[in-house]
């Protein structure tokens, strides 16, 4: 569900924040962290252990540490801001994801250090899950469209504009709805 996350997390951080100075490649990467990270280490590397795809980078612990750390390590700045968007968009993941109703994991290790096993086989069995679900399908249909439509209006069409884009991480404004 990867456009559906970026997608999602990206209009909520315009909505509540507005801020037009982010760097919308750490949120981006900071929507899909958990995941990445999660799912290569309890799918991957330690599948016989927890064959999960929710377990320490999904933990409320897990980016209240790295913030802590991005805070020491950092001053007032750019970069400082771009890091802490990925910590918000990290945040932002484990809200979409509903992660508080899974107390054990959300709050762990304060209600033990035993994460809940998943589905056993995890890989094998992806598609049958995936496919049975048509929310998902939606939910990333309309995430792709919300992509689509925030690159067409801020002109990312253009190579002058994507280049600079590419370059400083900022969102050009959409000229018929904010100030210049």
């Amino acid at each position: 569900m990867m456009f559906w996350r970026i997608a999602a997390i990206l209009f909520l951080f315009r909505w509540i924040f507005g801020d037009p100075k982010v760097d919308v490649r750490f949120l981006a990467a900071g929507a899909v962290l958990p995941d990445v990270v999660d799912l290569l280490v309890g799918t991957v590397i330690f599948s016989e252990l927890y064959s999960s795809g929710e377990i320490h980078a999904h933990t409320l612990l897990a980016p209240t540490v790295v913030a802590v750390g991005i805070l020491l390590a950092t001053r007032r700045g750019r970069r400082r801001r771009a890091w802490m968007a990925l910590i918000v968009a990290w945040f932002f993941h484990l809200l979409l994801d509903g992660m508080w109703a899974t107390t054990e994991t959300f709050f762990w290790p304060f209600f033990g250090v035993d994460f809940p096993r998943g589905p056993d086989p995890f890989w094998s069995d992806l598609w049958p899950r995936a496919s049975s679900d048509p929310w998902r399908w939606i939910t990333e249909a309309i995430g792709l469209g919300y992509l689509v439509r925030l690159w067409v209006a801020t002109g990312l069409t253009s190579s002058e504009r994507r280049a600079k884009f590419l370059s400083d991480g900022r969102l050009p404004r959409i000229a018929d709805r904010e100030p210049a």
